[in-house]
């Protein structure tokens, strides 16, 4: 994910964004930026030399969103398989009921991974890839 903006304020080697507000933005409904007040917080590992005012493009690691969506949708997939097989284990005349029980852990399981999310977000860890302007 990739993101353009103005650098709001520098702490250090944080940096703080204030993202451009372009139709590209509709596709998660500013999520991100509604939630940390307007701003995209990023790191300069690159050590960059950066200014207040300058617009910069911020991303996050392409591993790191593969790890947030498997993080996402790896445990409601066990959660099925578990049901499933736990039940044709336990009861082997449960026939269709058995994909019932897998829908029912699969749902169980999506809710406490939403639950859990809820309580420790995964952290986006934007960094600064360059410098635009």
């Amino acid at each position: 994910m990739t993101e353009r903006g103005k650098v709001y304020e520098i702490k250090g080697t944080s940096i703080v964004v204030s993202p451009d507000k372009s139709p590209a933005c509709f596709g998660c409904m500013n999520q991100e930026c509604k939630s940390n007040g307007g701003f995209i917080f990023a790191e300069n590992p690159k050590a960059l030399d950066i200014k207040g005012g300058q617009t910069v493009e911020v991303q996050v690691k392409g591993a790191s969103l593969l790890k947030q969506a498997l993080m996402a949708l790896l445990p409601p997939a066990f959660g099925f398989a578990a049901g499933f097989i736990l039940t044709r284990l336990l009861f082997p005349q449960a026939g269709e009921r058995a994909a019932f029980a897998g829908l029912l852990f699969l749902f169980i399981s999506a809710f406490v991974i939403f639950k859990v999310r809820a309580k420790i977000p995964a952290g986006k860890i934007f960094t600064v890839s360059r410098i635009i302007c």
